[in-house]
């Protein structure tokens, strides 16, 4: 007989790459005739990932057991409302000495964000949901979790809608956001991808946390109060297989595309600081993913039970890969791809639905 599985989603950060795990979930959700938020018992999400993530664990307001958007839906969230994103500020201002670099303005992303989730809170989603950042003066990950928003509401709850701005603030692309719980506590954070643009470790790590939960309470309840609600960056991450445990989990791990543009050495080794800024970030997001990627085939292994990790990524042309690129044209080039990678993952996805309703 077949082990239960606690079953993970993991979605990558990519700006309006966004359009890839969107659609790939459109098609899970259709061949599955159900929505991510039944298939799934926990989602993480980084940056686009992250407001995918949100999206789809909103209540409805009719009915609060049911989703308020599907995939299909946020899926038009980047294909109509790209421009308004990603809105791009006219001339360099300077600061002081400092040249102003944001190259989008965030009072786009903020209106649309407000259009979609208007005031849904952390602690009040369909499943339990993780969302990376990262906070500048603190120096350290800030990850939202609605376990604790649940458990601890005055210090981790925030509406839906700023998490979403806070983490996809990518630095160099948006200013970052600043939020404050109910106690006051003031949270400078930018977009989790400079931590964990692929959050599937994170995933894992509140996956063992939940079920460690579950497991003490008698699978009563996942959500419990917490003596110690202040986790963020603080708890070490598995390091070691554990094929006892790793035969729990079933993660399916989207990706946003691997960009192939190159930055070849006779061309960068003259670049400074001001040139490296946009292209590092690129670099920095996408060699995490794949290092997080490698790190999770070692934590789940598959197993006399089947395979316990699938990861559905593809690599994108230099000529599709900017992140912020929402013209007509790039938004129409990754809906191809996007619809591509389906067609060529179908058996996996067929895979990826008989595990989800087993």
């Amino acid at each position: 007989m077949e082990k239960k599985l606690f079953r993970i989603l993991s979605l990558d950060g990519g700006g309006i790459r966004g359009i890839i795990p969107a659609t790939i979930l459109s098609a899970i959700e259709e061949k599955a005739k159900k929505p991510i938020s039944e298939l799934f018992d926990l989602v993480a999400g980084t940056s686009t990932g992250g407001i995918i993530a949100s999206g789809l664990l909103i209540p409805d307001a009719e009915n609060a057991n049911q989703p308020k958007y599907s995939a299909g839906n946020l899926l038009e969230f980047y294909t109509k409302e790209g421009a308004r994103i990603f809105k791009k500020r006219l001339g360099l201002r300077v600061r002081g000495s400092n040249l102003v670099n944001e190259t989008y303005l965030h009072d786009g992303l903020e209106q649309v964000l407000k259009e979609y989730f208007a005031q849904s809170e952390l602690k009040d989603v369909l499943k339990p949901l993780v969302v990376t950042s990262y906070d500048i003066e603190r120096r350290m990950p800030f990850y939202f979790k609605s376990r604790l928003a649940k458990s601890n509401p005055q210090s981790e709850n925030f509406l839906l809608r700023d998490i979403a701005r806070a983490t996809s603030a990518a630095p160099t692309y948006f200013e970052p956001a600043l939020l404050k719980n109910a106690k006051g506590d003031r949270l400078a954070l930018v977009d989790g991808g400079v931590c964990a643009n692929n959050p599937s470790i994170v995933a894992h790590s509140e996956a063992e946390e939940l079920l460690r939960i579950l497991r003490q309470n008698g699978n009563s309840a996942i959500h419990t109060k917490e003596t110690d609600t202040r986790e963020h960056g603080a708890k070490s991450i598995t390091a070691e297989p554990n094929p006892e445990r790793a035969a729990d989990y079933f993660m399916v791990s989207i990706g946003t595309g691997n960009g192939l543009q190159p930055y070849p050495y006779d061309k960068t080794k003259g670049w400074g600081a001001l040139t490296w800024a946009t292209p590092v970030i690129d670099i920095l997001m996408q060699g995490s993913a794949e290092v997080n990627h490698n790190h999770m085939q070692y934590i789940l292994p598959d197993s006399p039970f089947g395979r316990h990790y699938i990861r559905i990524n593809t690599m994108i042309d230099k000529d599709n890969s900017d992140m912020a690129n929402a013209k007509p044209e790039n938004i129409r080039a990754l809906q191809a791809i996007a619809d591509r990678l389906v067609r060529e993952n179908e058996d996996r996805i067929e895979y990826v639905c008989k595990k989800l309703m087993a």
